[in-house]
C-alpha cells in the first residue's frame, strides 16, 4: 500500500516526506523536492528532537533529525570514519515521529555534579580498542550529539586512555569511590568488550559499601568483535550504540567468575610477557560478562591479538582460525586434552555434576551472550542480559567439521542442534588441563588471555552480584 506524502521543509526548503517502514529495525525516510530526492535510513538515526530555541510566535516548531553517517576510511582496512549530520526539518510524518522522537530526556545522561563541581558524567575514549576509531568518533560525533541535547563540554569529564591499565585506573580512582558514597554516575564508554570487563573486575574485586550505587554504562562499540553490543541490540544500527544511549534504559549487567589454579598468569604484549592474576584464597580470579573459552576459540583470540592482525578488525579471528585449522606443516589441527565437568540444575532445582567422558575437545565456550560478532550467533537460545550461562562444545572432530559448525553459526545458528555439538544451560564448568605445551593451556576471558600452569584448572561460575547497569 502506497504511503501518502507529507509536506514539510528540510534545510528551509519545501519538501515532501514519505516514510517506508521495512521492519522493526529498519526503514527509509524519502525527501523529495523539485529536481531531486534524498534518503535517510533508520540505521543512521539517533533520534528526533524538537528545536525551540530562536522560534518566533506562531512559527511551526522545527524538528531536528540527529544522525550518524559513516564511510570507509581506506579500502585496505576495516576502519571507518564517522560524522554527525543533523538535519533541521518541519512537519515530519507521524509514523516517523512515533519511531524516532525522543519523548523524554535520557535521565542517565543528566546525572548531577558533585558539590565541588566535579562531574559524574564520564566519557572514556579507549584509543587502543579495535582498529582505533574511538577518538575520531568522539571528536566528530559524540561532542556534537551531546550538545544537541544541551550537554555541552563542561557537563562531562573526558578520559582518554594511554595504556591497557587506563580504564582500570579510572574506575579504581574515581568511579568506585564515588559509587561507594552513593553517588550516581554514568560512563559513556567508547570501547570494545574489554572496557566493560575492566570496569566490572575492579568493582567486583574491591569491597563495596551499603550505600553503593551501580554506575551506568552507555556503550559505544569500538572493539573488534563487540559481542556485548551485538548480543544486546546496540549494534542493530550504524550509530554504534548511540541511539540506544539516547533512547534506552539502564538494565543490570550479569557476570560470571573464572577461578584459576595457582600459577596461572595473564599473557600480555602479544604473549611475550606475563602479569599475575588478582587472587583470593590462593587462586586467581577473573570476572567476565561475555565468554570464558578454551581450545580453538581461546587460541584464535590469543594468536590474532597483534598489531598486525588488529588492523583487519573482526576478520582477524577468521584469519587466525584458518591458520589453526590448516597448519603450515600440513599436520592436522590440534585437538585439546582435558577433563571437563559441567554443573547443571535438575528438575527439582538441585545442582549436580556431569563429567564428560571424552577428554578430547576441539572447541568449548561458556557464554552469557548470543553473539560473538554481529553475524556470529554462537548461542541462539541466549536472550539479552538473561544471566543464563550456556556451554557450547565440539569434541574430537575434524577441522572440516569445526569449520562447518562455525559456518552454521555465521548463518544464524543450527550448529547447536548438530549431533557433533553439545549445547546446554549450565551453572558453571571446570576444566582440568592435560596438555604439556603452554600454547594449548591458554584460556580466554572476554578477550583477556590466561596461561594455566601444567596440571592446572579453571572453574567458571555464574556471578551472584551485579555491579553495573548497561543502557539498552
Amino acid at each position: 500500500m502506497d504511503v501518502p506524502p507529507v509536506t514539510g521543509t528540510a534545510l528551509g526548503s519545501d519538501v515532501s516526506f514519505v516514510y517506508n517502514k521495512k521492519n522493526d529495525t529498519d526503514g527509509t525516510l524519502i525527501l523529495r523536492w523539485e529536481g531531486g530526492e534524498d534518503l535517510i535510513h533508520d540505521r543512521e538515526v539517533i533520534g528526533v528532537i524538537y528545536e525551540s530555541r530562536g522560534r518566533r510566535k506562531n512559527e511551526v516548531q522545527p524538528q531536528l533529525i540527529l544522525r550518524v553517517v559513516s564511510s570507509q576510511s581506506s579500502p585496505n582496512v576495516s576502519k571507518q570514519r564517522f560524522s554527525f549530520e543533523p538535519l533541521p526539518v518541519t512537519n515530519l510524518p507521524q509514523n516517523y515521529l512515533e519511531r524516532h522522537l525522543l519523548t523524554r530526556a535520557p535521565e542517565h545522561l543528566f546525572v548531577p555534579a558533585n558539590s565541588d563541581g566535579s562531574r559524574n558524567l564520564h566519557v572514556i575514549v579507549s584509543t587502543r580498542s579495535g582498529v582505533g576509531e574511538a577518538q575520531q568518533y568522539y571528536n566528530d560525533v559524540l561532542i556534537e550529539a551531546l550538545a544537541a541535547i544541551d550537554l555541552n563540554r563542561e557537563t562531562y569529564h573526558v578520559h582518554v586512555t594511554e595504556s591497557e591499565k587506563s580504564v582500570t585506573n579510572i574506575v579504581e580512582q574515581i568511579i568506585r569511590p564515588r559509587a561507594n558514597k552513593g553517588i550516581a554516575q554514568t560512563i559513556l564508554l567508547l570501547s570494545g568488550d574489554g572496557g566493560i570487563v575492566d570496569t566490572v573486575n575492579v568493582l567486583l574485586f574491591l569491597p563495596q559499601t551499603e550505600q553503593y550505587v551501580k554506575p551506568t554504562i552507555g556503550l559505544i562499540s569500538m572493539g573488534t568483535g563487540n559481542a556485548m553490543a551485538s548480543s544486546t541490540g546496540l549494534n542493530r544500527d550504524a550509530t554504534r550504540g548511540l541511539s540506544s544511549i539516547f533512547r534506552g534504559l539502564p538494565q543490570n549487567l550479569p557476570t560470571f567468575t573464572a577461578n584459576f589454579s595457582p600459577g596461572s598468569v595473564f599473557l600480555t604484549d602479544e604473549g611475550r610477557n606475563t602479569e599475575p592474576l588478582p587472587s583470593e584464597s590462593g587462586h586467581g580470579i577473573v570476572h567476565g560478562v561475555v565468554v570464558c573459552s578454551w581450545a580453538l576459540h581461546a587460541s584464535l583470540v590469543a594468536d590474532s591479538d597483534t598489531i598486525e592482525y588488529r588492523k583487519y578488525g573482526a576478520q582477524r579471528f577468521q584469519m587466525a582460525a584458518k591458520e589453526l585449522m590448516a597448519p603450515d606443516n600440513g599436520s592436522a589441527p590440534h585437538v585439546y586434552n582435558g577433563k571437563i565437568t559441567l554443573y547443571k540444575t535438575d528438575d527439582k532445582g538441585q545442582e549436580y555434576s556431569e563429567e564428560i567422558s571424552e577428554t578430547k575437545t576441539s572447541y568449548i565456550v561458556a557464554t552469557l551472550v548470543s553473539n560473538f560478532e554481529e553475524n556470529l550467533t554462537i548461542s541462539p537460545d541466549s536472550k539479552p542480559l538473561d544471566g543464563q550461562l550456556r556451554v557450547l562444545r565440539f569434541g574430537d572432530v575434524s577441522g572440516a567439521d569445526v569449520m562447518r559448525l562455525v559456518g552454521m553459526a555465521l548463518r544464524g545458528g543450527g550448529h547447536e542442534k548438530d549431533e557433533m555439538a553439545q549445547y546446554a544451560p549450565i551453572n558453571g564448568l571446570k576444566i582440568q588441563f592435560e596438555e604439556a605445551d603452554d600454547r594449548w593451556r591458554r584460556v580466554c576471558v572476554d578477550g583477556k588471555i590466561v596461561k594455566v600452569e601444567e596440571g592446572g584448572w579453571v572453574e567458571v561460575r555464574k556471578g551472584n552480584r551485579e555491579v553495573v547497569k548497561l543502557v539498552v
